[in-house]
């Protein structure tokens, strides 16, 4: 039987510093703090305690309480954890929301809004099955996610992709804006729930917008969205179904990190583009390895949401690619363009979109 016993302290192997340990566990204890701050902040969004607190800055318990049809004592308590984690200003017992804090939790037209991203926690069932696929190698589908995971994946960008994604990475791409004013036919692999295919749908009345997702969730919530929309529709499918589409414009954003197959799929769009097509690509803005990567703020954000999400997902398959939400940097995308018969990439990177990469992929 093997001994579960911690090894005891050796002469080449000492005993932990205590000045240091205690530095540790703090450090522990954030990442748990962290965790149910997450969880306190969703329940802000879902009660509308964000919106009610921008609307009536230096407000106290009681009233926003009343204004929002909450219990007080539960109102109370919730501003306590907020205060103390500094995300609202606390003054004789009156709080206010900055406006920074308004901008990114209340306001759904700025590009930095991601109130959504802190959606329901990790389920049980999650947690348990990636300890499975930890097992078996075999991760979970965005599907087999659930509702939840896939609203959480839209609101990760949807700030962005509502207000800059027409004016300035498609106005990057030369000549872009005026043909699709003139009218084309883009199809979105990877919709989601249909952000971006709408925001292009609305801007560019005479072109044809086709978004494909193979989450049913998804394409539920996309068709919600873009109910008011004669120029757009939205259906179950992959990169398998862009064959017979005719696409001018092909956008994939934030979704070859995720697959099985990626090349695959890179070879799907290479054979459905018109000869003078392009192909949009968002991806994450990795610089390949562990090393290098640290240079990006929230990396140890990236590489976990990987464990239970991207990684899962590029995994769901035997055989999968495995690459993972940092898995895809600009070398690792060129030699794939390149294997899948493209012959041109241009990088694109904006100042307005620190996470993303885009490139601009043509036959």
């Amino acid at each position: 039987m093997t001994s579960t016993e911690p090894p005891a302290p050796s002469a080449s192997r000492p005993g932990p510093d205590p000045t240091r340990l205690g530095e540790v566990v703090l450090d522990l204890y954030r990442i748990k703090q962290g965790e149910m701050l997450a969880a306190v902040i969703h329940l802000g969004n879902r009660l509308g305690l964000w919106s009610a607190l921008a609307a009536q800055p230096g407000t106290d318990p009681a009233a926003l309480a009343e204004r929002t049809g909450l219990q007080e004592r539960w109102v109370r308590e919730w501003l306590h954890a907020v205060a103390a984690a500094d995300l609202v200003v606390h003054e004789a017992g009156r709080f206010t929301l900055p406006p920074e804090l308004e901008a990114a939790l209340v306001d759904t037209t700025h590009p930095a809004h991601m109130a959504g991203v802190f959606g329901p926690p990790l389920t049980h069932r999650e947690v348990d099955r990636t300890a499975e696929a930890f097992r078996t190698g075999v991760g979970m589908t965005w599907d087999e996610h659930g509702e939840h995971t896939c609203h959480i994946q839209t609101a990760m960008g949807a700030g962005l992709q509502q207000s800059v994604f027409v004016p300035v990475v498609l106005g990057a791409v030369a000549g872009l804006h005026e043909r699709l004013g003139a009218g084309a036919t883009v199809v979105d692999v990877g919709c989601g729930s249909g952000v971006a295919a709408c925001a292009v749908a609305r801007a560019f009345p005479a072109s044809t917008v086709i978004g494909l997702d193979p989450s049913g969730h998804a394409i539920e919530a996309a068709r919600q969205r873009g109910a008011d929309l004669a120029n757009a529709t939205f259906r179950t499918g992959t990169f398998d179904e862009l064959e017979g589409l005719d696409p001018d414009l092909v956008l994939t954003i934030d979704v070859l990190h995720d697959l099985p197959r990626p090349l695959e799929a890179m070879r799907a769009v290479r054979a459905a583009l018109a000869d003078d097509g392009v192909w949009l690509v968002a991806d994450i803005r990795s610089r390949g390895d562990l090393e290098a990567n640290r240079v990006i703020p929230v990396a140890p954000l990236m590489y976990a949401m990987s464990v239970f999400y991207c990684l899962s997902s590029s995994l769901s398959e035997p055989g999968g690619a495995g690459l993972g939400t940092l898995g895809l940097d600009a070398a690792t995308f060129r030699s794939l363009a390149a294997e899948a018969g493209f012959s041109s990439v241009t990088v694109h990177e904006h100042d307005v979109d620190p996470t993303n990469r885009y490139y601009e992929v043509r036959p």
